[in-house]
């Protein structure tokens, strides 16, 4: 694999974002924006990890939306990215129409020097999903190494692809061609048709502020290293944008990230459809934005004592891995 991948030092990316694209395997691109796919993992196929993992952070609480991706925090309220925006939403099999004149975009709360509004979109849906409880939002940011399982409804992968690429002083952006052997960069393409699925990463940089066209936001980043052929790392890609990232704070799973774009390599193929080894996707830090969502959006404990004392029964569901900043594309 490339030094590049390796050495953030050798490494000019752009930031790209991810929701036109899809959700599996999120690309990076540091210096211009664009959107994510479905979340890619480095599997001998890539093709798993379509069901709820067996310590389910979240599953059923995350859907298709549109270009991109929602997560329901419960309640009837959906978060996504704006740049994703309304509508309807497919969850835990069911389909739910957004409430009309319900949706609302965050701000960056007045940070000194960042965009008033930011890439983050709460809406409400016009029917509550039955039985599908809420997920807590984290209160603290999520630490640097922290394991993440990471959901997204983007991009399928698709073949495994190499490139030699020139990285000369002097030559920007650098020239990538594919090679079929001896490629010093090496990754995934992506295919057009998409899935949900869950992969894991950790997180490797935290309080990055990206824009990719969309606002400013504070994000958490993840990067995509080669372990292949036994690790579910995870990448974001085009259909991801709005997917979720989830940190098992001690017994308990919380939302602590929400993926908005991707990073890829100077004059790399489109990171939202490119995942290639040593791309990072970029995560809203919603521990950061927690006092807007909870403004608007009961918190979900409080929903758990209030059907409890009453006899009902409320059920609660979950991403992974590391790496570096630079600029960001969008899933």
């Amino acid at each position: 694999m490339p030094c590049t991948h390796r050495t953030r030092a050798c490494r000019p990316f752009r930031v790209v974002t991810i929701a036109a694209c899809g959700c599996v395997g999120l690309a990076v691109c540091l210096a211009t924006p664009g959107i994510a796919p479905a979340v890619i993992i480095e599997t001998v196929t890539g093709t798993g990890n379509t069901t709820a993992p067996t310590d389910d952070p979240g599953w059923a609480n995350v859907g298709a939306l549109g270009i991109g991706t929602g997560v329901y925090l419960g309640n009837g309220w959906v978060l996504t990215a704006a740049h994703v925006g309304g509508g309807s939403i497919v969850l835990n099999g069911g389909t739910y129409a957004m409430l009309a004149g319900s949706g609302t975009r965050l701000t960056n709360g007045g940070a000194s020097g960042k965009s008033t509004s930011t890439d983050l979109y709460l809406f409400r849906l016009a029917t509550t999903p039955a039985g599908l409880a809420g997920v807590p939002i984290a209160v603290a940011a999520t630490g640097s190494a922290a394991a993440v399982t990471m959901i997204g409804a983007g991009r399928d992968r698709g073949e495994f692809t190499q490139w030699s690429v020139n990285t000369s002083t002097g030559t920007n952006p650098w020239v990538w061609t594919e090679v079929s052997s001896g490629g010093n960069f090496a990754g995934y393409k992506t295919l057009e048709s998409r899935t949900m699925r869950w992969g894991t990463n950790s997180v490797s940089g935290t309080g990055i502020w990206i824009n990719a066209g969309f606002g400013d936001a504070r994000t958490m980043i993840t990067d995509f290293d080669d372990f292949f052929p036994s690790s579910t790392e995870a990448q974001a890609a085009s259909g991801d944008s709005g997917g979720a990232v989830f940190h098992k704070n001690g017994s308990t799973w919380e939302l602590s990230g929400l993926m908005l774009a991707v990073g890829g390599y100077s004059g790399q193929p489109d990171p939202a459809t490119h995942a290639v080894f040593g791309n990072v996707t970029y995560a809203a830090d919603l521990s950061f934005y927690r006092p807007q969502i909870m403004a608007i959006v009961p918190e979900p404990a409080a929903i758990v004592l209030v059907v409890t004392a009453a006899g009902g029964l409320l059920v609660a569901r979950s991403l992974r891995r590391r790496r570096a900043a630079g600029s960001a594309d969008q899933p």
